[in-house]
C-alpha cells in the first residue's frame, strides 16, 4: 500500500504563513533599530564598496551575494550605499528568522515551539551581530534555511519541485560562502536514508544541484569579468600575486583566477593543518561561545529535541546529526581569525531542535485528562519557555536597543570597535588631501574605507588603494609588489601606510610625510 503524504500546499495554514511573517517583521524591526549605519572597516567595508561596484571580494568572491546586494540597494533607495548594504543584511537576517519558523513548524507541529526557535536564533549574539552590518553570514544563513525548508517540504509531501529547490538553493549558496558545500554530505546522507524513494528523488535533486551550481558559476563569471576598480584583484591579489606563486599571465587568465578564488587559494593552507591540535582547541572555543548564544534552557530543549526526533523520526534526526558533525569537523580544523562567525549554521540547527524539544513538553501537557486544563496550561508553559529562552539573551542588550544602537560595538573580535565612525572621518580627510593619481598601500581594516571615501564620497577616481601585505605565509612583502612599485613610481605618487624594509632593500627611499595629520611613507627613487 502506498504511503499517503499531504500535498505541500497543506503543510502550512494561512496562520502559519502570517505567524512566520510576523516573526520576520519583528526581527527586522530589531535589526534595523540596532544596525550600524556608517562605512565599516575590514570585510564589511569591502562589501559596502563592491556590492555597489559589482566586483569580486576576497576569496571565494561571494558573487551571488554581491549581485543580490546590488539588486537590493538599487531597489531600496534609502540612505547612502554603505547604509543600504548593511540594510540588506538586516533583511536577509529577518528572512532567515521567517524560514526558521516554518522549518520548526514542520518539525515540531507547534506554533509556540516554532516561535521559540525563531526568536532564540533572532536574539543569539553572533547571528544578530552579523545581521546588522554589511556581511555575508545572514544571507548565507537564509539560503541554508531555504535548503532545510525545501528538504523538509519534500520529505513531508513528496513534492519534487521542493527537492529541485534543495539543489538550486544549495548551488546558489556557494555564491554566498564556499563553505556552504559542507552542508552537502548531510543532505546526501538524508537522501540515501530515503533509499526506498530513490526513484522519485534522484532526478529533481540532481537537476536542481546542477542548475544551482551552473547559475552560481555564471554569476561568478559575470562579476569577475565586470572587474570594477576596487575588485579584489586590483586592490590586493594582483600586486601581491607572487605570494601565491601566481604570474601576471595567471592573473589575466579567467580560468586560473577562478581556480584561485573558488578553491580559496589565500586560505587553503589554513585547513586541516593539525587536527590533533586544532580540534580540541576549537571545541573548547565553541563551548565557550555557546553561553553567549543560548541560555541553558535552550540547549536543554535542543538536546531533548534530538532525543525526541530519534524516537519520532530517526531519519530526520540523522540529518541533524550528520549536519552538525560535518560542520564541526570542518570548521574545527579551519585556522582563521574570527572563527566564531562560522558557527552560525550549527546555531540554526540547535534552534530548530529546541523547537522539537519544546513541542515534546507540549505533548506531555496534552496527556493531561482534562481538556480545560490543557487549553490553559499549554500556552502558559510555552510562553514561559519562550520567555526563559529569549528574555535573558535580550535583557543585557535592551538599553542599546532603546537607544537605537548596536549592542555589540566594542565586543572582542567584532568588526566595529567604536560607536561614531570616527576612523572613517579621518580617512575622508586624508583622501581629500592626497595628491592626484596617487597609489596608497593600506591595511586591510581601512583599505575599503579609503575606496569608499574616494569613489563614492569625493569622486576621486584618480586614486588607487592596495592592501600592503595580504594574508599569506610567510607574512612579508611579496616580490611582485616591489615590481608593481617599480613599474608605477614614474607616473604615480606612491605611499605606504607603514615602513617596509623590503622596499628600501630594493633601492627606494622612504620619506615620512603627513597627510591630514596621519603619517605615511612616500616611496621615492634614489
Amino acid at each position: 500500500m502506498t504511503e499517503q503524504r499531504p500535498s505541500s500546499s497543506r503543510l502550512f495554514s494561512r496562520w502559519d504563513i502570517l505567524l512566520a511573517i510576523l516573526a520576520g517583521v519583528l526581527s527586522l524591526a530589531l535589526y534595523v533599530r540596532t544596525m550600524v549605519p556608517w562605512v565599516l572597516p575590514f570585510d564589511s567595508g569591502e562589501f559596502q564598496v563592491l556590492a555597489y561596484q559589482v566586483g569580486l571580494a576576497h576569496g571565494t568572491g561571494y558573487p551571488v551575494y554581491i549581485l543580490l546586494a546590488k539588486l537590493f540597494i538599487t531597489l531600496v533607495p534609502v540612505g547612502d550605499a554603505a547604509y543600504r548594504v548593511s540594510l540588506f543584511s538586516t533583511f536577509m537576517g529577518a528572512l532567515t528568522v521567517t524560514g526558521i519558523y516554518l522549518c520548526a513548524r514542520l518539525l515540531s507541529k507547534s506554533h509556540w515551539a516554532a516561535f521559540i526557535a525563531a526568536f532564540v536564533l533572532a536574539v543569539s549574539n553572533t547571528f544578530w551581530s552579523q545581521s546588522i552590518i554589511a556581511e555575508v553570514y545572514s544571507s548565507a544563513a537564509a539560503f541554508l534555511v531555504a535548503v532545510w525548508l525545501a528538504l523538509l517540504i519534500w520529505y513531508k509531501s513528496g513534492n519534487k519541485g521542493a527537492l529541485f529547490a534543495v539543489g538550486l538553493c544549495g548551488g546558489l549558496g556557494l555564491g554566498f560562502h564556499a563553505t556552504f558545500a559542507v552542508v552537502a554530505p548531510a543532505v546526501g546522507v538524508f537522501l540515501l536514508l530515503n533509499w526506498n524513494r530513490w526513484k522519485e528523488l534522484w532526478k529533481p535533486a540532481l537537476l536542481g544541484a546542477l542548475a544551482g551550481v551552473v547559475t552560481f558559476l555564471s554569476v561568478y563569471a559575470v562579476v569577475d569579468l565586470h572587474a570594477p576598480p576596487a575588485n579584489i584583484w586590483n586592490a590586493s591579489y594582483g600586486p601581491a600575486r607572487s605570494a601565491w606563486k601566481l604570474s601576471e599571465a595567471d592573473i589575466k587568465n579567467p580560468l586560473k583566477r577562478a581556480k584561485f578564488m573558488l578553491l580559496a587559494g589565500q586560505w587553503s593552507g589554513n585547513m586541516f593543518v593539525n587536527p590533533a591540535e586544532d580540534m580540541p582547541a576549537s571545541l573548547s572555543d565553541y563551548k565557550g561561545q555557546l553561553p553567549r548564544e543560548f541560555v541553558l534552557m535552550t540547549l536543554g530543549l535542543a538536546s531533548l529535541g534530538l532525543v525526541i526526533l530519534f524516537v519520532r523520526d530517526w531519519r530526520s534526526a540523522a540529518l541533524f546529526v550528520a549536519a552538525l558533525i560535518t560542520h564541526w569537523v570542518f570548521f574545527f580544523n579551519f585556522r582563521v581569525m574570527g572563527a566564531y562567525v562560522y558557527y552560525i549554521p550549527s546555531y540554526i540547527w540547535i534552534a530548530m531542535l529546541a523547537a522539537v524539544g519544546a513541542s515534546g513538553i507540549g505533548w506531555l501537557i496534552c496527556k493531561i485528562p482534562l481538556q480545560s486544563i490543557q487549553r490553559v496550561l499549554q500556552p502558559v508553559v510555552m510562553l514561559a519557555l519562550l520567555a526563559m529562552c529569549v528574555v535573558p539573551m535580550l535583557s543585557p542588550t535592551w538599553k542599546a536597543v532603546q537607544k537605537g544602537q548596536s549592542p555589540f560595538i566594542g565586543q572582542e573580535g567584532y568588526v566595529v570597535q567604536n560607536d561614531t565612525g570616527t576612523k572613517y572621518q579621518t580617512v575622508s580627510r586624508v583622501v581629500s588631501q592626497i595628491e592626484p593619481n596617487a597609489i596608497m598601500f593600506q591595511t586591510w581594516d581601512e583599505l575599503y574605507q579609503y575606496w569608499y571615501a574616494a569613489y563614492f564620497q569625493q569622486k576621486r577616481t584618480d586614486l588607487r588603494f592596495i592592501e600592503q601585505i595580504p594574508y599569506h605565509e610567510p607574512l612579508t612583502l611579496p616580490n611582485s609588489t616591489i615590481k608593481f612599485i617599480r613599474a608605477n613610481i614614474d607616473t604615480h605618487p606612491i605611499y605606504l601606510y607603514k615602513e617596509q624594509p623590503e622596499v628600501e632593500e630594493a633601492g627606494f627611499k622612504l620619506r615620512v610625510v603627513s597627510i591630514a595629520g596621519v603619517q605615511f611613507y612616500k616611496v621615492e627613487k634614489p
